[in-house]
């Protein structure tokens, strides 16, 4: 059974990581931590510019 953690490592193939925006809906769950940061920067830049500038 996948475990999913909010931020932090993945320990194992059937972890993951997962994030949701504070400024709308958008989730996004992932397999690595790297890969997780990246699909909420590229949501930040094209749906909240202003939010990804303060970051």
């Amino acid at each position: 059974m996948p475990t999913y953690r909010r931020g932090g490592h993945v320990r194992g193939d059937d972890d993951g990581v997962e994030r949701e925006c504070d400024l709308c809906d958008w989730h996004c769950v992932a397999d690595s931590y790297p890969a997780l940061v990246r699909e909420y920067q590229a949501h930040l830049r094209s749906d909240h510019p202003k939010a990804w500038l303060r970051a």
